[in-house]
Parts: structure tokens; sequence; C-alpha cells
């Protein structure tokens, strides 16, 4: 990613806070239907245990856990849901998330809340490990079915018996590796070793394994001496010191080459 592109990411991200999440937060616009109704504003059934289209976002918390009692009451309820706005979340889960993050019954269930519970929901599922590399993505596709049976399972069919998955697991891998891209954008691309220092350091490090190389040949062939003058045996003796010296010195290099990355890291 060059710096413009982090740029633009940096920016998108300021103008939405689910900015990373909202490739799998419209699959799941698209997967549960809401958003070829009134998307946010949709109840379950297209509001035909409400009395008609309400204006969920204008609606407090309180609100919203009243009109969900009204739907579970609704003798045509076969489902016996109370599924409601983009994300279809259902009584039990809307006040189980009110109490595990304290949202007193006076907030708005408007766009931003909604799609913060959402992504609560993402995150219990997992998605945060997933990104962490602590968790496989047929687990993570399996936990996102069992909380949102519009979505496959590994094996591309649903949950719950009798339901079926709305979207494949193609597009939900597709999601998830879009949300992947965006989260690893989050932070500027740097080298971990400048490309001038590595290519000094294998210049060095590549002489190096030459040298030792050749003093390892050296030392295999130090049988073959026996039996030489002893003049013969003087001058080789004297080349192998010279190249323990080379040696010595060559490795100093290199160590002060591993410095140098170290600074070069840091940007000293």
């Amino acid at each position: 990613m060059t710096d413009r592109d982090f740029a633009r990411a940096k920016a998108a991200a300021r103008s939405d806070p689910f900015f990373v999440y909202r490739p799998l937060l419209d699959l799941l616009g698209k997967s549960e239907g809401t958003d070829k109704g009134d998307g946010y504003n949709e109840t379950l059934a297209y509001g035909a245990f409400t009395g008609g289209n309400v204006n969920l976002v204008s609606m407090t918390l309180s609100q919203v856990d009243a009109l969900q009692t009204k739907m579970l009451k609704h003798p045509g309820n076969k489902l016996n849901s109370s599924a409601a706005g983009r994300y279809q979340i259902v009584r039990t889960t809307l006040r189980a998330i009110r109490k595990t993050l304290g949202l007193g019954g006076d907030l708005i269930f408007d766009r931003r809340m909604q799609d913060r519970m959402a992504c609560y929901l993402l995150g219990v599922r997992g998605i945060d490990k997933w990104l962490a590399g602590r968790l496989s993505t047929a687990t993570l596709l399996s936990n996102l079915a069992h909380e949102w049976a519009s979505l496959p399972l590994p094996n591309g069919k649903g949950a719950y018996g009798g339901q079926h998955a709305a979207v494949t697991v193609a597009e939900v891998t597709a999601a998830l590796a879009e949300v992947r891209k965006r989260h690893l954008g989050q932070a500027p691309a740097r080298e971990v070793v400048p490309p001038e220092v590595e290519k000094e350091v294998k210049k060095k490090t590549g002489l190096w394994g030459w040298l030792t190389g050749l003093g390892g040949g050296l030392g295999t062939g130090v049988a073959g001496l026996i039996g030489m003058d002893w003049k013969t045996v003087a001058i080789i003796a004297g080349a192998a010191v010279v190249l323990l010296v080379v040696i010595v010195i060559l490795r100093s290099q290199i160590a002060g080459a591993v410095r140098e990355i170290g600074d070069a890291v840091e940007g000293k």
C-alpha cells in the first residue's frame, strides 16, 4: 500500500468508524434482505408484525424493546422472532448487548448504533481473532452462520434446519478478504529491512560464506599435507593464517551491518 492509499484509507476510516467491517456489514444487509426494504428501519417480514412501517432509527432502545415485545405477541408471528433493523437483531440479543455494553434505554437505535451492535456481534463471533490469525476461516464462517441464519456454514448450507443461506460461501470469504485488507491498511506499510541495507548485508554475508567455505575446504585438505616437504607445508599454513585474519575482519563488518539494520528499522 502506498502512502497515498494509506491516506485515503485513513480518510475513509475517519468518515466511517466501522470502515474496516463495512464489507461484511453490507453483505449482511443483502443476506438478511433488509437492504431491498427499508434497511435500518426494516423489521421481520417487512413490517408484517408491527402494524406497518416504523421509523426505527428515531426510536430509543427502550421503544425498540417494546416494539419487539409487541412483535412476539402478534398471533401471526409463527417464526416467534423479533428481528429488527438492518442486521435483524432479536430482542434477546439486543438486551444482552445493552447489558454488556451498558447502553441506556434512552439511546437512539440509529444507523450508528445498529452498526455498532453488529460489529459487537462480529467480535463475539471471533472476527478479531480471525484477523489476528488465531481463528480459522472455517470456524469463523460457522460462528457467523450461527449468529445470522442467512449466512452459510463452510459447506454452503444453513446452520438451522428449514432455513437456507441467502449468500454463498464465496461471497462471505470475499467480504472477509476485503475486511482483512482494510484492517491491514490501518497501519502504514514499512519495510522491515530497508532494501539498501539488505543489499549490503547480502554482499558481505555472501563473501563471508565463500571465505568460510574456502576455510572449510582447507581444513578438509589437511590430510593431504602428510608426505609434503616442510617448505610447501609452511606456505600453505601461512595462507591459512591470512585467510583466518580476513575472516575475523569481515565478521566484524557483518556485525556492523546487522547494527545498521537495527538503526535503519528504528529510523535512527
